[in-house]
């Protein structure tokens, strides 16, 4: 089995993004946003030092979980240090002496998909996992000739959310790191509901693209027969 990692997300025990340099890239066609972070990603931590974070979907690690995947020789991941403080939401505290790492998984396994193995709506040029679909369902999978065989790994389109297999998580919990969860992928809830009305609201606007019309004609937002009325408003 297979499990994504998850901090506990606790408001009193969190990490929160600082400034940052990054690049940024526009999808053309699903007007996605891509962030890269440049230089040392710099973050605060609010109540305990805790192992594990995500700030702001960028998982950190101590420097104690780095040395545990170093140890069992995992792979599947790259650790850059950082320059963490302490802090709150509205202020900036002292260095804090301990290291943190932020972890960037390497390992992949394609892109999303439903149990039944159909995939989660994407852009078709980007591969970003498309948002406001109408899609509810439980549990994510992969097919095995898209793994890459690395103990820890993403999906192409969900990169910011580690995955383990039951081994990997069974070390991670005895080796009594702090601050992590784990969810079964077939377990996984995911609900994208949006309302007709939006969905109208969209059209209107113009900020629409195939892939988006397709989810909604699959997932129940609109009928074709609601899709061409509005397109005709516009003509």
């Amino acid at each position: 089995m297979y499990y994504f990692l998850y901090d506990n997300h606790d408001p009193k025990n969190m990490a929160i993004l600082s400034e940052n340099e990054y690049d940024r890239d526009i999808c053309d066609n699903c007007g996605g946003i891509h962030i890269t972070y440049t230089g040392n990603f710099n973050f605060k931590i609010m109540g305990k030092l805790l192992d594990f974070y995500v700030a702001s979907a960028t998982p950190v690690i101590s420097e104690r979980f780095l040395n545990v995947l170093r140890e069992n020789g995992y792979t599947g991941f790259e650790a850059t240090e950082t320059t963490p403080r302490y802090g709150t939401v509205t202020t900036v505290g002292d260095p804090i002496k301990e290291k943190y790492y932020r972890l960037t998984v390497t390992g992949r396994c394609g892109l999303l998909k439903k149990l039944d193995g159909e995939f989660f709506p994407y852009c078709r040029k980007c591969h970003r996992k498309i948002g406001s679909t109408g899609l509810v369902t439980t549990g994510v999978t992969f097919a095995e000739s898209e793994y890459d065989g690395r103990d820890i790994f993403a999906f192409e389109n969900l990169s910011n959310i580690p995955i383990v297999s039951e081994e990997v998580k069974d070390v991670l919990l005895q080796s009594k790191l702090t601050n992590l969860r784990f969810v079964a992928l077939n377990e996984w809830e995911y609900s994208d509901r949006i309302l007709t009305r939006s969905a109208r609201r969209s059209l209107e606007k113009g900020s629409i693209y195939p892939e988006l019309i397709e989810a909604w004609l699959k997932y129940g937002v609109l009928t074709e027969q609601e899709l061409n009325e509005q397109l005709n408003k516009r003509r």
